[in-house]
């Protein structure tokens, strides 16, 4: 048995009050100093009251409107469901961004049907700013930006080759193994110019048409399932390395031409 479009709207309803609630509680918070916690056993992984008390609020909506679904997130164990729906949450994608005040981190929020994410947001709260993307079952579907209170569609723009292509990584030197870096340094050097810094945001641009190309790694499925109904909806494609599903995070690689894929994916394998 499928879904119905009436079960789209109703979690895109949802999600709207979650994006709201998120904001009530992660913009204050911003704009002043905050306690963060280094939870990571080595390195630095960072969160701070916001992320945990955003997430455990948005769960408790998801759990008062849709008692049987999944819910998957950042910091709480996951709730297993009794239907096909699973929920996937970051309530701060860009945590280190939110902690030295660079606009630029959002909330992400997922909807999986059968385990295909399905319905996508990217709340850039600080720019007021909401990615959306919505595809079906065949991969069909479309994208849109809700900003100053302006609804506009969403579209990737053409580019088929890696000389004119913008392309973005939110820190190369953290995330890629030695190896890894080799392969980015060697497409990076083939494009017309990278911009990094970005988190989730460039998955917006690239969406919007303003950037082609993200290639990252270590992500988890809190990072990347909310991204890949945005990326796709607006006509391009969110892959791992190899070409296969990201859902499940680890590398992957974003464009809004499918068309670069072939020439990214043979220097990812060099």
């Amino acid at each position: 048995m499928s879904y119905t479009q009436k079960n789209i709207e109703a979690r895109l309803t949802l999600m709207t009050a979650l994006s709201k609630a998120a904001r009530a509680i992660t913009l204050p918070l911003y704009a002043q100093d905050m306690a963060v916690i280094n939870k990571a056993e080595t390195g630095y992984d960072p969160v701070t009251e916001a992320d945990v008390e955003a997430e455990r609020v948005l769960r408790g909506l998801i759990m008062q409107a849709f008692p049987e679904d999944g819910i998957e997130g950042e910091e709480l164990p996951d709730i297993a469901g009794a239907n096909d729906w699973l929920w996937t949450l970051d309530p701060i994608d860009g945590t280190r961004g939110f902690v030295a005040g660079i606009p630029v981190w959002s909330t992400l929020i997922a909807v999986s049907y059968k385990g295909a994410p399905i319905l996508g947001l990217i709340d850039v709260a600080p720019q007021d700013k909401c990615f959306w993307g919505q595809v079906d079952e065949n991969g069909k579907g479309k994208a849109w930006l809700d900003h100053a209170g302006q609804s506009t569609p969403l579209m990737s723009r053409g580019c088929v080759t890696l000389k004119d292509a913008i392309l973005g990584c939110t820190e190369p030197l953290s995330m890629l193994s030695s190896e890894e870096l080799v392969f980015y340094n060697n497409i990076r050097r083939e494009v017309r110019f990278s911009r990094l810094g970005l988190d989730a945001y460039g998955y917006g641009q690239v969406a919007a048409g303003r950037m082609d190309v993200i290639i990252e790694a270590m992500l988890k499925p809190c990072d990347v399932r909310a991204l890949m109904p945005v990326i796709e909806g607006a006509g391009g494609k969110l892959t791992n390395w190899e070409g296969g599903s990201a859902v499940d995070g680890g590398r992957v690689v974003a464009v809004g031409d499918p068309a670069l894929l072939p020439e990214l994916y043979a220097f990812l394998k060099t």
